[in-house]
């Protein structure tokens, strides 16, 4: 492992502050009369503010449509997870060409304008930023990584329980590369097959 940076702690902070944010850019999952998606918007991963924001107004809003519901009642769970996706989505997705214009204008305008699938296809979208761009995929080398795909080909999917949601999405990303590796391999030879490429980019803010 990795041990600390060797710089003064608060030369540290400096550089932690003044780093840019790094997001992708995603296709919005809603198709035009032409068959392409609608337009594109960038998505970051959420500070530790922005979350505690996301998930306070998210109990305030559960709060006020269910005035006698607490955590733990069916109906209260739902409406809270389900705003909790429209708060972190409207302080994560930003204009995919000005970043400091958010990209809905209101929570209310998600509620009111996007599907839920729309909702749920983003916020898995955020997941998974969250996930590459996190520190979880980056402490797990390829020889971990493998392992574990070894593992769960021997074992089945009683292995996939014991692994948090973060490390099943890392493990599905292991399991497409080598997917696509293999595929590559079993062209003709000096002709490799064509793997379709990833089209999101991963960008840091300017």
């Amino acid at each position: 492992m990795a041990g600390p940076p060797d710089i003064d702690a608060s030369a540290l902070w400096v550089q932690l502050t003044a780093l840019p944010r790094p997001h992708r850019v995603v296709d919005f999952p809603r198709m035009g009369p032409d068959g392409e998606p609608v337009g594109q918007l960038a998505i970051f991963v959420l500070t530790q503010e922005e979350q505690v924001a996301a998930n306070t107004e998210a109990e305030r809003f559960s709060r006020k449509l269910l005035k006698d519901g607490k955590r733990g009642d069916l109906g209260y769970e739902a409406i809270f997870n389900n705003e909790g996706a429209v708060q972190v989505l409207y302080r994560a997705c930003r204009d995919a060409d000005n970043l400091k214009k958010p990209a809905f204008p209101t929570p209310n305008a998600i509620r009111e304008h996007l599907t839920a699938d729309e909702v749920g296809t983003l916020f898995e979208h955020y997941l998974t930023v969250q996930l590459e761009l996190g520190p979880i995929m980056a402490s797990l080398s390829q020889v971990e990584l493998d392992a574990w795909v070894d593992k769960i080909a021997e074992g089945g999917a009683y292995f996939l329980d014991l692994l948090s949601r973060e490390m099943q999405k890392a493990l599905l990303i292991s399991m497409a590369s080598r997917l696509a590796s293999s595929a590559t391999g079993s062209g003709s030879s000096g002709t490799p097959r064509d793997v379709p490429a990833a089209t999101d980019d991963v960008q840091v803010e300017a």
